[in-house]
Formats: C-alpha cells, structure tokens, sequence
C-alpha cells in the first residue's frame, strides 16, 4: 500500500512537470549528435551524424584521430603565419614598423621575396592567404627538396654552415658526419623550424596547465591528509588508504591534463610583442579558517585529546565564613548563634 501511494505520488508530480524538452533525450541519433557536437568544441571538427551512426565504436575512434591529426596538421601550416601578421594587424591596427620584420620572417622561412612595399599594398587578407598557400607547400615537400638539393651540392662544413643561417641552428661538422644521420637530422631541424611558433605555444600552454594542476593536486592533497584519519573509523589503516587515494588523485591529475591541454591547444592564440597572459584563471580562493575540513582537524583533536573525569573546580565562598560566637555581622551587637545565626 505504501509503495503504491509513493508511485501515485511520484507520477502526480511528473505530470505536473513540463518534460517536452526531454524528448531529445529519446530520439534515435541523440548519442550521435551528442558525441558529433562534442568533437566540434573540443577540435574544431565536423562530422556527419549519418555517417558516424554507420560506424561502430572502433571505426568511430580511428575516424576522430584521422580526422584530429589532419586538423592539427592544418594548424601547424596556419598558427605560424596567424602569429607572424598578428604583429602586424594587431588588434590596435596595423603597425607600420613591424612591416619589415614580417618581410624578413617571410623570407626566411618561406623564400617568400617579398618586400616591405610589396606588403603594404596588399590586403591583409590577399596576404594571409599567400603566406598559407606558402607555408603549406613547404610543410609538404618544398622544404625536403630544398634539404635534398643541398646535401647533394655542399660538403659537410658548407652544409653545416647553411643549416645554422637558414634554421638557426647551431650545428657543427661532427653533427652531420654520417649520411643518414645528416638527411634525419636536418629534416628534423627543418620539422622544428617551421613549427616553431607552434611550439612555442605549446611549451607554454603544457607549462601552464601543469602549474595550476598541480597546485590544484597539492590542495586536495592537504584535503587528503586532514581527512584520512576517518578511515580508522571502519577499521581501515590511513597510511595504506592515503597511499591508495594520493595514487588514484594523482592519476585523475594527469588525465586532467591531457583533457585541459587538448581543450585549448585548437583554439588558442599567443599575441606578438604583448606579455604573455595565463590562460588560465587560476583560482585563488580564499578558504574559511573553520571550514569542512578545519573542522574535522578541530574534531580529530577533540577525538585524540585525552579522556578522563573532568577536574572539579573548588568551591569559593564569596564572603569569609562567621564563627558562632563571632560578633553578628549585622550590627545589632550580639553574638551571631543568638542573632541571624539562629535561622541559618
């Protein structure tokens, strides 16, 4: 009788709701579209929730790296140049100064030709898409003809020599003695120069995630450390529970990296000439001195604190005690036990 009345009333109340919105929730594709808009937030990629809901679970998972890989290889062709013109087209308006050394990044990288006047006169936009067009033909085989070109004509020190003024480098003879090992190690240095804004920004992304994670992994820590001794209570050890916890925190820790890292690393930007902000907002909380976890410090100490009767203060008469044949304190002469000490 009670479970049907806790169901009459329970669906009393659903029928009171309005539950149109959930009918999302029931239709077919709705995992589907679910998991196809969370791939677009996190990398920027668009899939076709028809085709996704033809695959099966392992098929889906090589699509989406296929499909990260690629987008990321056409952030690595971009950033550079995004970074380069924002030295130029900045925010403020385009900074005339700064029209030489994007000619000079231009050149150097990308054997662009280009000029300071060149620059001048044509779009931002007409020149984003030529230095594109640029850096995506030598991220896919220019560059490696060039290298090829070279190691064919130079001796070791002439090669040597280019290498350190056309990728900035620093290498010496010894470097680039063997054969393969010369054609692995310039086509590396060329890898790492192209990408080099790229990097940039990643060092500096991974650096900041891993400074406020880990403050953040210290913090729960100390909460860690405060609360442990509760364990006891259900007669388990606090060294080997702390042990198991810390473990399991700091795995979750660096899955929070890798999850905070790939959040941002599609999307974030790096501005030239401005000091570098944290993209992060790390918080900066200000904890209650008897918080959750003060107070269970304040109750571990009562439960440890020693256990015993409590002291008895001792009894203090505020007035001193008057003797029975002592002078009446009331003035009137006679001996107390024949005055006020006949009622007392």
């Amino acid at each position: 009788e009670i479970e049907e009345q806790l169901i009459s009333a329970a669906a009393e109340q659903i029928d009171k709701k309005d539950c149109s919105q959930l009918i999302e929730f029931l239709k077919p594709d709705f995992a589907v579209r679910t998991f196809t808009e969370w791939a677009r937030a996190k990398f920027d990629i668009k899939l076709d929730v028809g085709e996704v809901a033809s695959l099966n679970a392992s098929q889906i998972r090589q699509q989406l790296g296929e499909e990260t890989a690629a987008k990321y290889k056409q952030r690595e062709i971009e950033y550079p140049v995004e970074f380069a013109m924002n030295m130029v087209y900045g925010p403020g308006g385009p900074n005339v100064y700064a029209f030489e050394a994007l000619a000079d990044w231009a050149n150097k990288k990308y054997n662009a030709g280009l000029s300071v006047e060149q620059i001048q006169n044509v779009k931002p936009r007409a020149l984003h898409k030529q230095l594109v067009e640029l850096s995506e033909s030598f991220n896919n085989g220019e560059l490696d003809r060039e290298l090829a070109d070279k190691v064919a004509q130079l001796n070791t020190a002439e090669l040597a020599k280019w290498a350190n003024e056309r990728f900035e480098a620093s290498l010496t003879e010894d470097d680039l003695a063997g054969v393969p090992e010369r054609k692995e190690k310039l086509s590396e240095l060329a890898r790492e120069f192209l990408r080099k804004e790229l990097s940039d920004l990643e060092k500096y992304v991974l650096v900041q995630v891993y400074d406020s994670t880990w403050k953040d992994h210290l913090y729960s820590m100390d909460h860690l450390k405060d609360s442990i001794w509760m364990r006891s209570w259900a007669e388990r050890d606090p060294k080997t529970e702390y042990k198991r916890e810390g473990y399991r925190m700091f795995e979750e820790m660096l899955e929070n990296i890798e999850d905070r890292v790939t959040d941002i690393i599609f999307k974030v930007h790096l501005e030239a000439g401005a000091r570098a902000q944290s993209i992060w907002n790390v918080s900066r909380t200000a904890h209650d001195e008897v918080g959750q976890f003060a107070m269970a410090e304040q109750q571990r100490a009562a439960a440890q604190a020693p256990q015993g009767e409590p002291k008895v203060k001792q009894i203090r008469l505020e007035q001193p005690k008057v003797g029975r044949n002592a002078p009446c304190p009331c003035g009137s002469g006679k001996k107390y036990k024949k005055c006020c000490g006949k009622t007392a």
